[in-house]
């Protein structure tokens, strides 16, 4: 799939690679700044109770950390404890909205800039007269069908959708393409759908729409589309396990050429079968179906 099409591991892989918007994300800089002045207005406070030198002594100590960190973060993405650690607060729309940016901080660019942004919803599009319709159906429909009855329909109760776009024209990703930059877009849909199945049981519906992707001829663009029933019967343990043991650095800031040759096989065999084509066909102006063919490649 040359970015149209979604066709060997390396050719997907080289053109999934692109997302959301290098939005200028709070750096990992600004967060600890943020944090160093924090320390220093409580310790002017503090000031009223001990030795100005002591005190003094103490933030210098721990303005050197911070900016010896910051130094080190320029060069390399560097995992954060917090973030392995991170749950929604909440469940719904508002729990994947918490989810969609703590994944956008994690994924990277060589620069230190966000691989993609990511926007949360509910399963819905826009009817062009700026309201929204429910998508209340999807219909897979395999290549070689002939006809309905070989179609599967799916009728999500709780569904929640991501969709990831890049900085450049068109939701592209900018700088040059690579397999391990492909792998690790669709490594970013693939922990979203699995975080989100964790983290609310009562979402049964995840799809993942790759914005950088251009689409093939006769559909919108390609997404990854997960069903909890389906995965838990297809890839026992991709929910139930921990997600540090199905997912290569789940959790933790990283970057495509952290990803190892090993890792970008794993990732591709573990997200093809939920690649599909997709466009979308309205019901009576009120409703939507999500129509997907399955990827060829």
């Amino acid at each position: 799939m040359t970015e149209s099409a979604l066709p060997s591991p390396a050719d997907t892989a080289a053109r999934i690679v692109d997302a959301e918007p290098a939005r200028a994300a709070e750096s990992a800089a600004t967060a600890r700044s943020d944090r160093a002045r924090s320390k220093a207005y409580r310790s002017r406070f503090i000031v009223i109770y001990f030795a100005l030198a002591g005190v003094l002594g103490a933030g210098l100590g721990a303005l050197v950390v911070l900016t010896l960190g910051d130094a080190n973060d320029a060069g390399s993405v560097k995992p954060t404890a917090a973030a392995s650690q991170f749950t929604p607060s909440t469940a719904g729309e508002l729990g994947a909205m918490e989810l969609a940016e703590q994944v956008q901080r994690n994924y990277r660019l060589g620069n230190g800039s966000e691989l993609v942004s990511i926007v949360a919803s509910r399963n819905t599009i826009q009817d062009g007269n700026l309201g929204v319709l429910r998508v209340r159906y999807q219909v897979v429909q395999p290549g070689d069908a002939l006809g309905d009855k070989d179609s599967d329909l799916v009728v999500p109760g709780s569904a929640i959708q991501y969709s990831l776009c890049g900085s450049g024209a068109g939701c592209t990703i900018p700088g040059a393409r690579s397999v391990e930059r492909g792998a690790l877009v669709r490594q970013a849909g693939l922990e979203l759908a699995v975080r989100t199945f964790q983290h609310d049981p009562d979402v049964d519906n995840v799809a993942v729409f790759l914005g950088p992707v251009a689409p093939p001829q006769g559909w919108e663009g390609y997404a990854m589309v997960f069903n909890r029933a389906l995965v838990e019967r297809n890839d026992p343990g991709l929910i139930s396990a921990p997600i540090v043991a199905t997912i290569p650095r789940a959790g933790k800031r990283i970057a495509p050429r952290q990803l190892t040759e090993k890792q970008v096989k794993q990732i591709d065999q573990r997200t093809r079968s939920y690649v599909y084509a997709f466009r979308y066909q309205l019901i009576g102006g009120r409703e939507a179906v999500l129509q997907l063919q399955p990827s060829k490649s």
